[in-house]
């Protein structure tokens, strides 16, 4: 059985991460741990103030805290818990609690909300963030705005470079929920003999009836990233897949064409980020 770690601080939030593995796990049966790491604790170790004799914090606290939060979830979604397991730490940093205990459980997949298009910018951007630079496994990220329903399709926004190593994990993952894959290529040139004729060839190597292939012409007025956009809303993915990888000039023209999180890349739907 494959295993996620799902991360939640206990905020509203957080609650779209955990909305998503419950209707993914109740589709797969996938094996999912809940991680709370509580940092309320922590007192200023630069304070003149000396505290004696303080108690421990009660992890035992916030573990019932921790399966209350999600418990209502599951009864709000009409979904019953498979196989879960709670886990409460207190810890300075966040970031290095989620990774080792990624590594403890042997997890196959961690999944972490986002508040806004900022943080999804950074994951796809130079300047990945630490879970996604340190971590050995794909990260789910779940949009603030995401509403749960049923997985059956996958976006796979690509620039072919690395398809036939890219494909193979998208399709192990799809296969579970029998989920179709969409393979989108952006390209100025398509209408070229040369570039239309390697186009092709890819598309018969690849498709199946669960792979299909659209490769689509972009206007120099448009950015990449409106032209994504456009067929996100126009197909309405279940999940879309990224390799977030440094130096690659197409991840950069497609993260990266505008200025503030408020405009940036921000979508319903949840992301499947693999590592570079």
């Amino acid at each position: 059985m494959k295993k996620i770690l799902v991360t939640t601080d206990l905020s509203h939030s957080s609650k779209v991460a955990v909305r998503f593995v419950i209707q993914l796990a109740s589709q797969i049966g996938y094996e999912l741990t809940f991680l709370y790491v509580n940092t309320s604790f922590i007192i200023d170790p630069f304070s003149a103030v000396t505290f004696v004799g303080l108690p421990e914090p009660d992890n035992k606290k916030q573990e019932q805290a921790l399966i209350k939060f999600v418990h209502t979830l599951y009864r709000q979604t009409n979904k019953q818990p498979g196989k879960t397991t709670y886990i409460a730490e207190n810890k300075l940093d966040v970031s290095e609690a989620i990774l080792n205990c990624a590594k403890r459980i042997k997890a196959d997949y961690i999944c972490m909300s986002t508040r806004g298009g900022g943080l999804v910018n950074k994951l796809l951007g130079s300047h990945t963030t630490r879970i996604l630079h340190d971590s050995p496994i794909p990260l789910l990220v779940v949009p603030r705005h995401y509403r749960i329903k049923k997985l059956s399709t996958i976006l796979y926004p690509s620039d072919l470079e690395k398809i036939e190593t890219e494909l193979p994990l998208i399709k192990k993952f799809g296969s579970s929920f029998d989920a179709s894959i969409a393979v989108y290529h952006y390209d100025y040139f398509t209408e070229e003999e040369e570039v239309n004729k390697k186009l092709n060839k890819i598309e018969h190597k690849f498709k199946s009836d669960k792979v299909s292939f659209h490769f689509k012409k972009l206007n120099p007025e448009v950015s990449l990233l409106r032209h994504l956009q456009i067929d996100i809303m126009t197909i309405k993915p279940s999940i879309i897949t990224i390799f977030a990888k440094e130096n690659r000039n197409w991840l950069e023209q497609l993260f990266q064409p505008l200025k503030t999180s408020e405009k940036g890349f921000n979508t319903r739907t949840p992301m499947l980020v693999f590592k570079k």
